[in-house]
């Protein structure tokens, strides 16, 4: 079974987070793994501007201070989005990121976008498996030498749970990759809950949504193409997703992008979840709700599977915090499921059919 390492938040004068954070890195052994010398990329999300759920900088700069004891180079990397907004180019992202805190007096180490200006510096690698011949990877991200990826868990609209495979499917590629593995998607609007706010109009990648004479929106399907950000940024629900199968094909795509992307560079990668604020919704909208469940645990690993089952493991034991749009919802089966009715756990399920992780973990507390 792979090994997942464990600390929770519980902290004294002796033991904060940031020492614990820096324990649980070490205890993985992946310190002895990067060398003098190599480019080594911090994968994050910096949070869209109203968003205050992510990782803080305080915390990225204990992974930075330890890429450079061991004289590696670090940076700090995400892609631009696929749809419009703060992050959608490399000089609106920066901005972004530099006033959500991410700037090298924080964080130690600079911040790089991984496809460039306009989202179009990528390679293009071979790849053998049921939905692609080839994968497209962020230029940042091939050219490192080791990656480690930082994930803020929390709900996602078309996934369950927004953990490390997600993030290093959407957070590794360039726009066209992004749009290739949301292929499968229509969504559709529900008049009598939009309110014509025009989050999702401002959002289109494609310039699809108009506001008709009623102020609802309306989604041109020939101009569609099929991202599903939409549904991610509706406040209000609005814009469910219309599968043109079920949502088993998007999982078995961002599976897929993640080993061809894991494949680039393999024994390189570590994972590190953070499973606080664990907010019901994706960091890319602009606001974060109550979180759904306490602030649990990091967590460590070399699996990204197994990392991801950990952590959905833990969310789905937490008790539900009185005020979160959980405790509106009726638990049947999970927290998690729950929360968007999406099964989350068929892409882990395919993920290890693939060879990409194990869902059977060791669980180790540290």
């Amino acid at each position: 079974m792979s090994k997942v390492y464990f600390t929770d938040f519980k902290a004294s004068s002796k033991d904060n987070v940031f020492s614990k954070t820096k324990k649980l890195f070490e205890k993985t052994g992946f310190k002895e793994k990067i060398h003098k010398n190599e480019f080594i990329a911090i994968k994050t999300h910096f949070g869209e501007y109203g968003n205050i759920a992510y990782i803080p900088g305080q915390i990225l700069r204990i992974l930075v201070n330890i890429v450079k004891e061991m004289e590696g180079r670090p940076f700090i990397t995400d892609t631009n989005t696929l749809y419009r907004g703060s992050r959608s180019n490399a000089v609106d992202h920066l901005n972004n990121a530099y006033m959500n805190g991410f700037v090298s007096e924080v964080t130690g180490a600079p911040v790089i976008i991984a496809d460039g200006l306009r989202g179009n510096d990528f390679r293009t690698l071979n790849f053998d498996g049921k939905h692609f011949n080839e994968i497209k990877i962020a230029s940042a991200i091939y050219d490192s030498d080791a990656v480690i990826v930082t994930t803020h868990v929390k709900g996602h609209e078309l996934f369950g749970l927004g953990g490390a495979l997600k993030n290093v499917a959407m957070g590794c590629v360039p726009s066209s990759g992004k749009q290739i593995i949301h292929s499968d998607l229509k969504p559709k609007v529900i008049e009598k809950r939009c309110t014509g706010c025009g989050s999702c109009k401002k959002r289109c990648p494609s310039f699809a949504i108009s506001l008709n004479s009623n102020k609802k929106a309306v989604i041109d399907q020939e101009k569609c193409i099929s991202c599903g950000e939409c549904t991610v940024i509706c406040p209000y629900g609005a814009i469910p997703v219309l599968w043109k199968t079920d949502h088993k094909s998007l999982h078995e795509r961002t599976a897929e992008y993640v080993k061809g992307i894991i494949g680039s560079k393999p024994g390189r990668w570590i994972f590190i979840n953070f499973i606080m604020n664990v907010a019901p919704h994706c960091d890319c909208c602009f606001w974060n709700d109550i979180p759904i469940v306490p602030d649990i645990g990091i967590l460590a690993s070399t699996d990204c599977v197994a990392i991801d089952r950990a952590s959905a493991d833990l969310v789905n034991k937490a008790d539900i915090i009185t005020g979160s749009i959980l405790k509106d919802k009726k638990v049947e089966k999970d927290n998690i499921t729950s929360l968007h009715n999406i099964e989350w756990k068929y892409l882990l399920e395919y993920a290890e059919e693939i060879g990409l992780g194990e869902n059977r973990y060791d669980f180790i507390e540290i």
